[in-house]
């Protein structure tokens, strides 16, 4: 092979590799690989696909021919709150109070998010169950 065509070589993988990395870059920057607070959406994400946690309110879930209108509250303790409109299927864990996070449109004229997708958490699920403590034996 001569030294040209190596060169060639060497050109298009650097050129295929670069492409792939950029369009990675791209896929986690548009889907978002971590959701974020309620808190943290601002005007700036005005139409944006966003992928925010937070806690159902209690009281706020409506059931429509539309779908499930709510609201969530922010998990880190602050008072912020944003709406939202989901009408897919329904995770079977969802109530007042659960922990979810939410992937869709936000508008923040109307601090509204139109869901695309609803994930329900369950910490309690995920926890180490207690264990016995060993009890000493008497008379060993």
């Amino acid at each position: 092979m001569s030294k040209k065509a190596q060169r060639r070589l060497i050109v298009a993988t650097v050129i295929l590799v670069v492409a792939f990395a950029a369009a990675i870059v791209y896929v986690v920057a548009s889907q978002g690989a971590y959701y974020r607070q309620v808190s943290a959406l601002s005007s700036a994400d005005n139409g944006r696909n966003v992928k925010v946690g937070g806690a159902v309110v209690h009281g706020t879930i409506v059931r429509g021919a539309g779908g499930v209108h709510f609201t969530i509250e922010d998990l880190t303790g602050r008072s912020s709150t944003v709406k939202v409109d989901y009408d897919g299927q329904m995770p079977a864990t969802f109530a007042a109070g659960v922990q979810v996070v939410v992937t869709g449109r936000f508008a923040s004229g109307s601090d509204l998010i139109s869901a695309a997708q609803l994930e329900t958490k369950c910490p309690s699920k995920y926890a180490g169950k207690a264990s016995p403590l060993p009890q000493p034996s008497i008379g060993g």
